[in-house]
């Protein structure tokens, strides 16, 4: 077991221990926010046809020279209707947006530009040959608009219809399990007694796994006892891919999870050299991938953003670029100081905003690790290197999470 690692050596550490990836084809309904599994071949060209891209006339340039011209109208094409006539010399062809282009026809004039007189149109507008749409000059057939790995969204569902696929192969959503631990937790909604506060983390955590792409599986608290959390983290490891508990991984006398780790599990490190959430720890149990998170809400949340969403991506072999992500990276200028952390890398929240000069950032709370309100009055946090502080004006990187 390795100890006090840097959230990078966590990370490959954790991706050594992977889940297998299985695939299944699904309803292209049923896909949104599921992992592609195979590179997308287009089975269409996109446009199929030449097509207008404006409700108007198909016309050729050479009979457009003059403002005024006047030319005979032979027909209309819409789309999906029948074929239209073919244009020639002095003729013009009412189209609507989408309908095919006639024969003979190289550009279209906007109806704007036109006046109707009875069988003849008057054109008091220029010509567009650039208000046709070519055919296959969005995609081709054959051509792989959609690479395997990709998160998929609304455009991404779009594109795999245009293509012509009414189902697709994707990853299957992998099964995380999530126990939170103490004997003060009580769930949402339950009146507390003294000393008890509200479970909170698990659902927060379930939101974080579902947008990854995988299944969250919520199991009841385990309180402080060995034997319920043994029993518990055997039913999840029999019936889920990987394990997430939260709470019980630090020092004390009843933080049981990393106790039983290290007495009947395999671990891998604990500790990780990041601000907050420093003490999560990482192994198998019954050869399940277990990540141990710590119980203060910023820090569950903070250690799945930098630590378990990195590593479920490695399993999903999600796309560098268009697989799922919890956070952006970028740059931001700071408007205020920012303390860093001896030692580790801090992640400290932050407000990042957009504006003319590029994007800033502030701190807008207090940065106790248990105050969960802090991540919905910021969207970022701050990635600064170990023992640096920031001043007024400094451009630092970030997380700019979604």
């Amino acid at each position: 077991m390795e100890t006090s690692v840097t959230l990078q050596r966590a990370i490959e550490l954790a991706c050594l221990e992977t889940i297998g990836r299985k695939t299944e084809t699904v309803q292209l309904d049923d896909a949104a926010g599921r992992v592609l599994a195979t590179n997308l071949p287009s089975k269409v060209d996109d446009p199929r046809f030449d097509n207008s891209a404006m409700d108007g006339w198909a016309v050729r340039v050479a009979d457009c020279k003059a403002e005024g011209t006047t030319l005979s109208i032979v027909g209309t094409s819409k789309a999906g209707g029948e074929a239209s006539p073919e244009v020639g010399t002095g003729e013009a062809c009412r189209i609507m947006t989408g309908a095919p282009v006639p024969e003979g026809a190289d550009a279209i004039v906007m109806v704007e530009d036109s006046e109707e007189v009875g069988n003849t149109v008057r054109i008091l507008g220029p010509a567009r040959p650039g208000y046709i749409r070519k055919r296959a000059e969005n995609l081709q057939v054959g051509q792989e608009a959609l690479e395997k790995g990709t998160h998929l969204g609304p455009a991404e569902i779009s594109l795999a219809a245009t293509m012509g696929h009414g189902e697709i192969e994707v990853v299957v959503r992998p099964k995380l399990a999530i126990i939170s631990t103490g004997d003060e937790l009580i769930p949402p909604g339950d009146e507390l007694a003294a000393g008890q506060i509200h479970e909170s983390n698990s659902y927060g955590i379930a939101v974080l796994i579902e947008k990854m792409g995988g299944q969250a599986i919520r199991y009841d608290v385990v309180h402080d006892t060995i034997d319920g959390l043994r029993a518990t983290l055997d039913s999840a490891a029999r019936e889920c891919d990987a394990i997430l508990t939260s709470g019980g991984v630090s020092m004390g006398k009843w933080d049981l999870v990393r106790r039983l780790m290290e007495e009947e599990g395999n671990l891998s490190f604990w500790r990780v050299k990041i601000r907050p959430g420093g003490p999560p720890l990482f192994g198998t149990w019954k050869e399940t991938p277990l990540f141990g998170l710590p119980g203060n809400p910023v820090s569950s949340h903070v250690g799945f953003i930098s630590l378990v969403a990195p590593w479920l991506s490695h399993c999903m072999e999600a796309h560098s670029e268009n697989g799922p992500s919890l956070a952006d990276r970028v740059r931001v200028k700071l408007t205020e100081g920012i303390k860093g952390a001896p030692g580790k890398l801090c992640m400290r929240r932050i407000r990042i905003e957009a504006g003319e000069d590029g994007m800033t950032a502030s701190v807008h709370t207090h940065q106790g690790s248990g105050n969960i309100h802090s991540m919905v009055a910021h969207n970022g946090l701050t990635l600064l290197p170990p023992d640096t502080d920031a001043e007024p004006g400094d451009i630092i990187d970030a997380l700019w999470c979604r």
